[in-house]
């Protein structure tokens, strides 16, 4: 990925730049960088395509069953934004460790922690692009059953943008980690498998025995999933007071809290380290 400067913030006589400003400065250069690696998103795109593909014509045994499609390919979904969160924004930090323009950001006005949501926010985006793609794809091409009255559509967006804030929150822990070890991208690739397999992407997190399933709730986005499955498989509001009820809602909610602030803070934690130590520079 082509590291790019920060976009240079115009100060007008006796102004400062807003926090808000400051985000969306961030926000603009990780879209931009994310336009330069387009044909890596769609490469992307064709092989979560293929991957998923191969799966359910596994479990399958050689057939497509929508029935349980309907209820894995929110996980898809899921892991396609928490990986897009966490490789490329685990990449793009250590490209710009090695080629020495972290120092460099340090410059800006922006604190360390708008920083990393501003940088957060765009993978978001491409993360919700990509996954949006891959659900145009599945559900026209398999015309998979789902409710898409006004009623049923608001509670899953509910439930779909705390999953997302979920995924981006796991994704804001490897950056941060990345910059304190050397190997991560070995360790991510590890949990990328962990939420493909505990998440639900190969069936549904309910099918699992009480342990693994009580298990699976600690990885990101799997409560998300269960709790978008619960969600569409209801009416209107129903289908959040079910979720809501069988203690999914709740617990997602604590999860991504918890998510974000341990990803906030290990962040914050290795950007002061590497500051006191030199490490933002080549190691």
């Amino acid at each position: 990925m082509t590291a790019l400067g920060l976009a240079p913030v115009v100060r007008a006589p006796g102004r400062t730049p807003t926090r808000l400003g400051l985000f969306g400065s961030e926000t603009a250069k990780g879209l931009r960088l994310a336009w330069h690696r387009k044909g890596t998103v769609v490469v992307g795109i064709v092989l979560n395509t293929l991957t998923y593909l191969g799966i359910s014509l596994f479990i399958g045994g050689g057939h497509i069953v929508e029935e349980l499609m309907v209820l894995t390919l929110p996980a898809l979904l899921a892991v396609t934004i928490a990986e897009t969160a966490a490789v490329n924004g685990s990449g793009g930090i250590a490209e710009e460790i090695n080629g020495g323009t972290l120092e460099q950001t340090r410059l800006s006005p922006a604190p360390a922690y708008l920083q990393a949501l501003g940088r957060m926010a765009a993978l978001a985006v491409e993360g919700l692009l990509a996954a949006g793609a891959l659900a145009v794809v599945f559900t026209t091409w398999f015309d998979l059953d789902y409710d898409w009255s006004t009623a049923a559509l608001l509670p899953a967006a509910l439930t779909a943008g705390l999953t997302v804030l979920n995924a981006v929150a796991y994704g804001l822990l490897m950056v941060g980690l990345t910059l304190r070890v050397a190997s991560i991208g070995a360790i991510t690739h590890v949990f990328n498998m962990a939420i493909m397999f505990f998440g639900g992407m190969l069936v549904p997190v309910t099918v699992f025995p009480d342990g693994i399933e009580t298990l699976s709730h600690l990885i990101p986005t799997a409560l998300g999933v269960q709790a978008l499955n619960t969600t569409m498989s209801s009416t209107g509001s129903s289908g959040l007071d079910a979720a809501w009820a069988d203690g999914t809602l709740p617990w997602l909610l604590v999860h991504t809290s918890v998510l974000i602030v341990i990803g906030l803070a290990t962040y914050h934690a290795a950007m002061r380290r590497a500051l006191r130590e030199g490490g933002l520079s080549p190691r």
